[in-house]
């Protein structure tokens, strides 16, 4: 309780006066027991990860054979995507939640990366919880069990416009795209499992001193390898009630606030490509402070390690905090 409290005054300091960004992180930000000191520690925390846990046992038996703890603990199911988007968006909104009743602070904007928008939808209030527990729960399955013919790898390179556009061109020609933009960086690609080692390859002799990582995913994300399980999710989404956000929100990284808009463009999220560049780019103009939310601090590294000082000193996590 008293850490709890001590990043809470922290944090005070940090954003007081200041027109602050809240980042939702994706997939990738899991690992295990995340989020256990804010659950032993916040009411709020406890009280919004206890609903979302309900709600996945006694309604989404079919896609999850585990609750929220078994998944956390779980050093294999966490990794995986059926599990760890569920759990992160249940992080993410449980500190948020937290983190707004104690502070008592209105937020400038949110934003999340990739899964991170169904965060911030819910969050905006754009889409109710159950909406969004619903949405994610299937969005793990469907790009679980219906993305198996492609995979990812990150590039780490030092980019800018030019070689950017270059790598463009380059992975098409293997019907490939780049499918995050996540810092000038890091870039990430979707392609087939059949084109995988041969594009590496040539990754390597056009970029030399890149550093090609693998990534463990199920599927080519944010392409066109994922077109079945993103038609199979656009049917739910079009279920969904979605407001005008209470809060502004960006997605696709633009600020958006006509719900029709948003709900068309989370329709194509899955197999479009994810622009944290210039999400990141467009938030920085309009904000002093960017607070990357539970669970890690992935996308506050991107935005030390990947983009100019203007804005790395403005990125913190509450990881670290």
């Amino acid at each position: 309780m008293l850490e709890l409290a001590s990043k809470v005054e922290k944090l005070k300091s940090i954003i007081r006066d200041q027109k602050v960004g809240i980042l939702f992180p994706g997939q990738a930000s899991q690992y295990k027991s995340m989020g256990t000191d804010w659950y032993n520690s916040s009411k709020k925390f406890k009280e919004i990860f206890d609903y979302i846990n309900s709600k996945i046992i006694s309604d989404y038996r079919e896609f999850l054979d585990s609750d929220l703890f078994g998944i956390l603990e779980d050093e294999q199911k966490i990794n995986v995507t059926l599990y760890s988007q569920i759990s992160i968006f249940s992080v993410s909104v449980a500190c948020y939640e937290a983190m707004k009743e104690t502070l008592e602070q209105v937020y400038h904007v949110l934003a999340g990366h990739s899964l991170g928008e169904y965060s911030a939808l819910v969050c905006s209030e754009c889409i109710s919880i159950d909406d969004g527990i619903d949405l994610v729960v299937k969005r793990g399955y469907y790009m679980h069990n219906y993305s198996k013919d492609g995979t990812m790898f990150a590039v780490i390179y030092s980019f800018d416009s030019d070689s950017i556009l270059l790598i463009e061109r380059l992975v098409s020609q293997y019907n490939s795209v780049v499918a995050n933009y996540n810092s000038y960086s890091q870039l990430i690609i979707s392609c087939s499992l059949e084109v995988v080692e041969d594009l590496k390859g040539i990754v390597k002799k056009e970029f030399p001193g890149a550093k090609i990582i693998p990534l463990r995913v199920s599927g080519g994300f944010h392409s066109y390898l994922v077109n079945q399980a993103n038609e199979m999710l656009k049917n739910e989404i079009e279920k969904v009630v979605f407001k005008k956000p209470r809060i502004p929100i960006y997605i696709s990284s633009e600020r958006v606030d006509d719900p029709v808009t948003i709900k068309e463009l989370m329709k194509e999220q899955m197999i479009k490509p994810v622009n944290w560049i210039r999400t990141i780019e467009n938030i920085s103009k309009e904000c002093s402070v960017m607070i990357e939310i539970l669970p890690n601090r992935v996308l506050t590294n991107l935005c030390r390690k990947g983009f100019p000082s203007n804005i790395a000193s403005i990125s913190y996590s509450l990881e670290d905090i």
